[in-house]
């Protein structure tokens, strides 16, 4: 679709509707603000002057403050008077170059912090906002202070943790610079899911032994389950002496002294629905006359938990985008790409289809729940049963992709190797045992041609020849 060629924004508003149409209702009710833009060239065509509302969820118009149907065809300038020139660049990289951008401004005109990821979609000349609005109006004074050495390091931490680049080369270079203001032995992000707690990030000063390996899956009932009693006026647990907490949290005061740690403060931080995600923890920290250590931890932690949150969110994007969400196994259009990216660098390379014999009356006659688990099996199998990636293509077909130069003999003993994988039954309980089998056929490159359409149609053909062939043999052998 091109942009040029349409005088009215009818056209595109109703593409950025369909556009979230298809987004399945889960993604539609994450918990994140988003909206799509039209960006407005500059008479140059070089760069953006503006950029329209096409469509805004109802997040999104609450943080900016607008109804929703008085946004639409709203320009950015309008809810966004200050500090407009930065995020126009970054609509125009993303709308015209297919760039991603992670942004973070302080807006005076809405009164708040917001995190911004700026990135594609399939409409030319449009991109796609997702914002987080960071209201806590403390955060936001200390963060506008400017006039001492603690607030100085937060915002300089803050924005480190809010630029772009790697998720994890972000977080470890932000501890660093934390370390060198606090001068604690170790510094850890420490990511919990109620059930287990594991150190994500570590930093060590030199000589300090590390133990992140040890401070991994320690169960959240046994060492944080009263996190919340000790936490002081400021929010954070600071603990001056640990052997404090040996007749109180024998277990924690031993995992303690085998770690070396005389004093620590932890800082949680949480989701939007204020879900404990996780801590943000200094140990043996020097205090520091200068520095209002409990103060910069306390801030800090706030950023960290915005940045997970939202690298969660967008990885939880990416992989529902990409995988099947019942078998795990990457999906059809996974399956395409890749088959695409592997004809132009591979001169020889190959694919199978596999299809599943009996799943009908499997599924017809234990129900849906047990369907679901034959699928679930069949993958595990498949993938077992090959060296090479395997896709779900939909229903009871998947794809296998051969990204290598190997033989048609090869090729033909991982046919009897698929085979052989479902000789034994796929479910077995004491209700029921479910046996189901597979039809396959191959196709390779250049033996059967290097067009990746024309090598699926082979192989599909040669699959359902099989499957044919099974069929036949069946009846013959019933009668």
């Amino acid at each position: 679709m091109d942009i040029n060629s349409i005088e009215t924004d009818g056209s595109l508003i109703k593409s950025a509707f369909m556009l979230f149409d298809k987004m399945s209702e889960i993604q539609k009710n994450l918990p994140v603000a988003y909206a799509v833009f039209r960006v407005i060239m500059n008479p140059e065509g070089d760069g953006a002057v503006d950029a329209k509302y096409l469509y805004a969820n109802d997040r999104y118009c609450q943080g900016v403050g607008y109804e929703k149907d008085k946004l639409l065809n709203q320009h950015l300038t309008d809810t966004y008077s200050d500090n407009c020139e930065e995020l126009l660049y970054f609509t125009y990289r993303a709308a015209y170059f297919g760039e991603e951008k992670h942004h973070t401004i302080y807006s005076y005109s809405l009164g708040h912090w917001v995190e911004f990821t700026i990135a594609p979609t399939n409409i030319d000349g449009c991109c796609i906002v997702v914002s987080t609005f960071i209201d806590d109006s403390h955060l936001e004074r200390e963060l506008l202070r400017r006039n001492s050495t603690t607030d100085d390091a937060i915002v300089r931490i803050a924005r480190m943790i809010s630029s772009e680049g790697v998720f994890e080369d972000i977080m470890n270079n932000m501890l660093r610079e934390l370390s060198l203001i606090i001068h604690s032995d170790r510094l850890y992000i420490m990511i919990t899911d109620d059930v287990t707690m594991d150190a994500r990030f570590e930093w060590c000063t030199e000589g300090a032994e590390s133990y992140i390996d040890r401070l991994q899956s320690l169960s959240f009932e046994k060492y944080f389950i009263n996190w919340r009693h000790y936490l002081n006026d400021d929010e954070v647990i600071q603990i001056d002496d640990a052997a404090t907490l040996k007749e109180s949290e024998p277990a924690v005061y031993d995992a303690l002294m085998k770690g070396g740690v005389e004093r620590f403060v932890c800082a949680p931080f949480y989701d939007n629905k204020h879900k404990l995600l996780g801590f943000l923890c200094t140990i043996n920290y020097v205090a520091n006359e200068k520095i209002d250590t409990i103060k910069l931890i306390r801030t800090i932690s706030h950023f960290i938990g915005f940045r997970i949150r939202n690298h969660t969110l967008l990885q939880l994007l990416d992989y529902r985008g990409s995988h099947d969400e019942l078998t795990g196994l990457k999906n059809r259009r996974v399956f395409g790409e890749s088959l695409k990216v592997t004809s132009r660098l591979k001169d020889h390379f190959g694919i199978f289809y596999v299809d599943l014999n009996f799943f009908k009356h499997a599924n017809d006659n234990y129900g849906h729940m047990v369907g679901n688990e034959v699928l679930k099996e069949t993958a595990r199998r498949l993938s077992a049963a090959s060296d090479y990636e395997v896709y779900r293509l939909g229903g009871d077909e998947f794809a296998i992709l051969v990204d290598d130069d190997i033989s048609e003999e090869e090729y033909k003993d991982i046919l009897r190797s698929l085979d052989e994988a479902f000789q034994k039954p796929v479910l077995e309980t004491d209700e029921y045992t479910i046996n189901i089998g597979i039809s396959a056929g191959f196709a390779m490159a250049p033996v059967d041609g290097t067009n990746p359409n024309e090598l699926r149609k082979i192989a599909d053909m040669r699959m359902y020849e099989n499957k044919r062939r099974i069929h036949e043999e069946l009846m013959k052998n019933s009668n």
